[in-house]
């Protein structure tokens, strides 16, 4: 954590930090700051963590949609591979467009081009140091990547509060009440669906079952919804430095965000997808469905193969929907407030960040939990 928020205060080269105070008290995104390195995007670790959560949720998307056998020949290392070269390509494409709107102290010229370049390449280094970071505090502490989240996050809130009107706090610091305690809730409740064991008959086996959170993937939905609702952001972008003339693609472009209508409706729809496909890609019923076959296991009053597969991947769709809805009514009402006027654009995504710190905190105990039941074991010898 002390490296990575000595790394944030580490300017990129030729980057025009005084252009930069006009903007000190204010935020664009703060859905954006849990997962970026910096507020301004002017620093080493300015893409944060976002390279290596996008590049890692779509290897696994693509390794969890294989059946059983296909899963059990794909190998650790090729999976690493292919993270580290998405990521790559990932963190490529976000420090281009960091560098594009970077200010620098350079007009033009030579001068200006080698500074994009040199930054752009720093952008990218500074993406894998974090992945290095993360990795080293799995392996060691807890957490893995989360803390450096946490860091974002307690940075976030500390910068938005102090600066944050009283009376619009009030409206929003009731919303993220409200929201962290829906989430603890939902964290810690599952829903049970009983089945049968044939290697079981005793008196647990009617405490069968096989639990889904109704907080089917916790926090990913409001990190990666922010990463993957950069997608559309970035089509718009590129589209409009290739027509800069069309004066549609201007239109989007200036709207796709989570201040203006459109990009409102965007981010909440990518809500709802990226929550639904996540939960059936981690929860997978195709799985579940053959592991309980194989194993001569069945869910009770059904028998084993497509209908307990249909059986599942409902559950898991009306489940995913309705965490989806919990998140979209305490991350949408915000951004509408903003919308309507009656909270400012600092504070609007407070409430987002909230529900993600009541995850981290969730699963940072159950950890730190697990880890001193271990060290509670003393050797014999």
């Amino acid at each position: 954590m002390a490296a990575y928020l000595i790394g944030r205060e580490l300017p990129l080269y030729g980057v025009d930090l005084a252009a930069y105070d006009a903007f000190r008290d204010a935020t664009d995104d703060l859905i954006m700051q849990t997962i970026g390195g910096d507020r301004y995007k002017t620093s080493v670790l300015a893409l944060g963590i976002s390279p290596f959560m996008f590049s890692t949720l779509l290897i696994q998307m693509g390794v969890a949609v294989k059946n059983a056998d296909s899963k059990s020949h794909t190998s650790p290392r090729k999976v690493t591979i292919a993270t580290l070269v998405m990521m790559f390509m990932w963190a490529s494409v976000q420090a281009y467009f960091t560098t594009e709107s970077t200010f620098y102290v350079y007009q033009g010229g030579w001068e200006l081009v080698l500074a994009k370049i040199i930054s752009g390449i720093e952008l990218v280094t500074g993406a894998f140091v974090i992945l290095w970071l993360a990795t080293r505090n799995g392996k060691y502490g807890i957490g893995g990547q989360t803390v450096l989240i946490y860091v974002n996050i307690l940075d976030s809130v500390v910068n938005t509060v102090r600066y944050a009107e009283m009376d619009q706090l009030k409206i929003i610091g009731t919303i993220s009440a409200v929201a962290i305690l829906f989430t603890i809730i939902f964290e810690n409740t599952e829903y049970r669906i009983p089945m049968q064991r044939i290697s079981i008959h005793n008196i647990y086996s009617d405490k069968n079952y096989i639990p889904i959170k109704l907080n089917p993937i916790g926090m990913m939905p409001v990190m990666f919804s922010s990463a993957f609702f950069m997608l559309p952001v970035y089509v718009c972008r590129f589209l409009a430095d290739l027509m800069p003339e069309n004066k549609d693609i201007a239109w989007l472009t200036e709207n796709m965000d989570t201040t203006h209508t459109l990009g409102v409706g965007v981010y909440v729809v990518v809500l709802y997808v990226i929550t639904v496909v996540f939960s059936f890609v981690f929860i997978s019923p195709k799985n579940l469905a053959e592991s309980l076959q194989k194993s001569g296991d069945s869910i009770t009053g059904l028998r084993a193969g497509k209908r307990t597969q249909r059986f599942i991947g409902k559950r898991v769709f009306f489940i995913s929907v309705f965490s989806a809805t919990f998140m979209a009514i305490f991350i949408g009402l915000p951004l509408w407030l903003q919308l309507q006027g009656r909270v400012d654009i600092s504070i609007m995504s407070l409430p987002s960040i909230m529900i993600a710190m009541g995850s981290i905190n969730c699963n940072l105990y159950r950890e730190f939990k697990a880890v001193k039941d271990y060290d509670a074991y003393i050797p014999f010898i």
